[in-house]
């Protein structure tokens, strides 16, 4: 309620021989009825938390292993402790699943994701703990840079740089990231607006918007108190009432400052809106509900154009975060590396990969076994071979064609 509010002991309201022009007037209105966008905050907007737990989820569900090469061969790395915790159990608290599900979140709300990596004295690596990016900040101690946080009873921690994984989102400073909800304030504001609009005009609750004018004369101190009583006790009977209209004196006019939604593209606001922050996490627009311009066709399109343009950089930014703060130099020399699989989120229909199994199998750079293994099945004997299409032939160094098993 605007004129409840120029009740409050502010500015020169209270004093009605001194004036205020229309720009300070209209600012006075409109900051009283400010919006704060936080991460916190704007997660209680649809459109937000969808994007969010779109991006978070598809990211904790892609397998996450420890990988090592050796001699041109790459091998499930089942020895290394890094291997447990990344794909099972980081910590005492969290799943693999949890824990990279609410770092991806942390990133997306605040621009930073951060966690611990617990060593023991002989450097072998025991968890992986995470830490709430509110409570952590990088400070300079001398020196050197530290992250300055807290423990899991409260008390304050510093870490050293190469114990913390730190993912960032994107931002201008090379140490920190940017948070894109506090990026793209100004959209994400306009959405809760319009929904705080929404929920009043539809609530209606004794809470008419508008101002209250003399029809003649004008105010003296007297007037100005009587004024504010007789308003005050409207409002109050409005309150108890189920009769909605407001009753004032013959010589008040009340003039109200709202407009009809149809009047102010409720809807079209919000449908924008929507789509606008569904642009800035880069996700479909079909991915958080909104089908209206979605088909058959295109969201297949789209399915795919979100893990290769969306999900695909988020899977490298982790990657080699997590590889450079996991594993030291030495590790990283002998072949050791983490890996998402992607497989997860390509996986066509059944027809799809039936054809794309037929393919790769025909012109010999998979196994049957492989296709078994990338369908769940157990491996059979005998079909570790490798097939070969009869009309591909392999030569040899000296030209000659190789002996190969052949399929019709």
């Amino acid at each position: 309620m605007i004129l409840g509010a120029m009740f409050e002991q502010r500015s020169s309201l209270e004093v009605p021989s001194t004036p205020m022009n229309s720009k300070e007037l209209t600012e006075y209105l409109f900051e009283s009825q400010g919006i704060s966008v936080s991460p916190a905050s704007a997660m209680r907007l649809t459109a937000v938390y969808a994007c969010i737990y779109v991006l978070s989820s598809s990211m904790a569900q892609l397998p996450l292993s420890v990988l090592r090469k050796v001699n041109g061969r790459i091998e499930v790395a089942t020895d290394h402790p890094a291997h447990y915790l990344l794909h099972d159990e980081p910590n005492t608290w969290q799943t693999s699943y949890r824990w990279r599900e609410t770092k991806q979140a942390h990133v997306l709300g605040w621009g930073n994701g951060y966690t611990r990596a617990v060593r023991s004295r002989r450097g072998e690596l025991l968890s992986l703990e995470m830490h709430e990016p509110q409570h952590t900040e990088l400070v300079k101690n001398g020196n050197r840079w530290v992250y300055s946080t807290q423990d899991e009873d409260g008390a304050p921690l510093a870490v050293s740089p190469e114990d913390m994984i730190h993912l960032r989102a994107i931002g201008s400073h090379r140490r920190m990231g940017t948070s894109p909800i506090r990026q793209n304030a100004d959209t994400i504001g306009l959405g809760m607006a319009t929904v705080r609009y929404g929920k009043e005009f539809f609530e209606g609750g004794g809470r008419p918007t508008g101002l209250v004018t003399v029809k003649e004369g004008k105010l003296d101190d007297k007037s100005w108190e009587r004024l504010k009583t007789v308003w005050r006790s409207a409002v109050e009977r409005l309150k108890r009432s189920d009769n909605k209209t407001l009753l004032l004196p013959a010589d008040l006019d009340y003039r109200a400052l709202t407009i009809a939604p149809e009047d102010a593209q409720f809807l079209e606001t919000r449908k924008l809106t929507r789509s606008e922050i569904a642009s800035i996490f880069n996700v479909p627009a079909h991915m958080i509900n909104d089908l209206e311009k979605a088909t058959f066709s295109n969201i297949s399109e789209q399915a795919i154009q979100f893990v290769r343009h969306t999900v695909m950089p988020w899977v490298k930014n982790w990657e080699e975060e997590v590889n450079r703060r996991v594993f030291t130099r030495a590790e990283r020399m002998a072949g050791y590396y983490v890996k998402f699989n992607l497989a997860g989120l390509l996986r066509g229909t059944p027809k799809e990969r039936a054809e794309f199994y037929r393919i790769a199998i025909q012109d010999g750079w998979m196994s049957r076994n492989e296709v078994r293994v990338l369908e769940d099945l157990n491996q059979l004997e005998g079909l570790d071979s490798m097939l070969l299409n009869v009309n591909t032939q392999l030569l040899g160094a000296d030209g000659k064609p190789l002996p190969v098993t052949t399929q019709e």
